[in-house]
């Protein structure tokens, strides 16, 4: 107790911690082959040092681990029919800048209407327009903005170039997409796949080239239900009828990951659905609950001390299968989530309980980076993921990315997760992290606090090195 205590203390005196991101200058270097940096940047260039651009250079040329994705396989895409309000909601899941144009107003109902390809594109447009101009600017409407022009080649989305950009995302549906845009473009050599919408048939015999897998057990043997236990059983051909069973089926699950080979971790994003702290459940009362969901339905209350004590047994098994275990934290999706069930802290007891298990923490905790930052300086088995931060905010990334390279051990930072569902905002995403990771490394090497050849080295890490140690990569690049 009085360790947690002092850890909860130091959180605080984190919070505090001044900023040392000095001046906030952005190039417009390449990210990639054929990238380009910020958007608003390419418009309002303020001056590059020489330290910069040789920084970037440098940048530009490590060939990236893509630590987190929801992408659908091309050949899934290519049975799609994507459009440019395919980039604000698709079919199944709500988008980045979809959840902006619903937070500056429009109505939820509209965004289901733009999504809706019976209705006129015109119409369609007509229920965007009032909004975009007032989330364009946004680090998701920034990200659309860079894919339509580096990829389409329209220099911005407005009024008079919406109907074209749509066109060309409509005919860019071709075999071969996907390697240019992540592998060519982005310079993506493996993507850690977190594969959770719509059933992808083309996922049945494994991920496709330059891809791995994650995981997630939230909705199995975590989230219980009589329907769903019944499901289990069918799966791995056992009969479940008491928490024994059942945990001689998640035996068998983590046997079966470890011998296909390409799962590399676990992902959990209960975050979304409830608070992350989870109780050491006695497995007396847990067999009590698990028992009486074959008699009726739990509510989400009741379940609880159940899903506790079922995480705790994924998070006991990651450590002894050597999984690294994902976990969401800080900011979700869409409107109208709880931000204050994903705080990290949440998780000390797991962090202090199973010392074998690699935690790593998602989207740097947005906006619990404080709590973050103590957390991964003080627990050898919690890492920090920045995936989906740049586009969140590249200027609170390169604030955090500064404060991190101060206090946290380099290795266990990884600075690049796409975080999307259609392969444009990957690439953009990527052109944001890159400058993001450079601005910082060469404001660092301008204050004296590394030299260029120290910056260099941590580039690698952070976009490439770290993750293929973490996850134990080698073997499939």
């Amino acid at each position: 107790m009085e360790r947690e205590l002092l850890i909860l203390a130091a959180v605080f005196l984190a919070a505090a911690f001044s900023s040392c991101s000095g001046e906030r200058g952005r190039g417009t270097g390449n990210a990639g082959p054929s990238g380009a940096g910020y958007l608003a940047a390419e418009r309002h260039k303020s001056p590059e040092s020489d330290v910069f651009l040789r920084i970037k250079r440098e940048v530009d040329a490590i060939r990236l681990v893509d630590t987190h994705e929801h992408l659908i396989t091309e050949k899934f895409w290519l049975t799609q029919e994507p459009d440019f309000f395919w980039w604000f909601q698709q079919p199944w899941f709500p988008q980045y800048s979809g959840a902006d144009l619903v937070s500056a107003g429009l109505p939820e109902d509209d965004l289901q209407f733009i999504i809706d390809k019976k209705n006129p594109l015109v119409e369609r447009w007509e229920r965007v327009a009032p909004y975009w101009p007032v989330i364009k600017f946004t680090g998701f409407g920034q990200a659309l903005r860079i894919a339509a022009r580096d990829i389409y080649g329209i220099p911005d989305i407005d009024e008079n170039t919406w109907q074209e950009l749509s066109k060309r995302i409509a005919e860019s549906k071709k075999a071969g997409f996907y390697n240019k845009v992540l592998h060519d473009m982005a310079g993506i050599d493996l993507v850690i796949l977190d594969q959770i919408v719509l059933a992808d048939p083309f996922l049945s015999g494994g991920p496709p080239e330059r891809t791995v897998m994650v995981k997630r057990f939230d909705y199995t043997f975590i989230e219980l239900n009589r329907e769903v236990v019944d499901s289990i059983s069918k799966e791995y051909g056992m009969s479940i009828k008491n928490l024994d069973d059942l945990l001689a089926a998640l035996d068998k699950a983590f046997q079966e990951l470890v011998s296909k080979g390409y799962y590399v971790g676990l992902k959990c994003a209960q975050a979304y659905d409830r608070v992350i702290y989870y109780e050491n459940v006695p497995k007396a009362q847990a067999e009590k609950l698990f028992a009486e969901i074959f008699k009726r339905d739990l509510t989400r209350e009741e379940r609880k001390p159940l899903e506790d004590f079922m995480l705790h047994q994924v998070a006991e098994r990651a450590g002894r299968y050597d999984l690294p275990f994902q976990i969401h934290t800080g900011i979700q999706a869409g409107p109208g989530n709880v931000v204050t069930n994903s705080k990290p802290t949440h998780l000390l007891n797991l962090f202090q309980q199973y010392p074998r298990t690699k935690f790593v923490l998602f989207h740097g905790s947005f906006p619990y980076m404080g709590e973050l930052t103590v957390l991964a300086k003080n627990y050898p088995n919690v890492y920090l993921d920045m995936c989906w931060l740049p586009i969140i905010s590249p200027t609170v990334t390169k604030e955090w990315l500064h404060k991190w390279l101060e206090t946290v051990p380099v290795n266990k930072i990884m600075a690049f997760g796409g975080d999307y569902q259609f392969p444009e905002g990957t690439y953009a995403h990527s052109v944001i992290a890159r400058q993001v990771v450079a601005e910082t490394l060469a404001e660092k090497v301008e204050a004296g606090y590394l030299t260029e050849e120290e910056a260099v080295w941590i580039a690698r890490r952070l976009l490439r090195e770290n993750a293929i140690e973490l996850f134990r990569l080698e073997r499939f690049l």
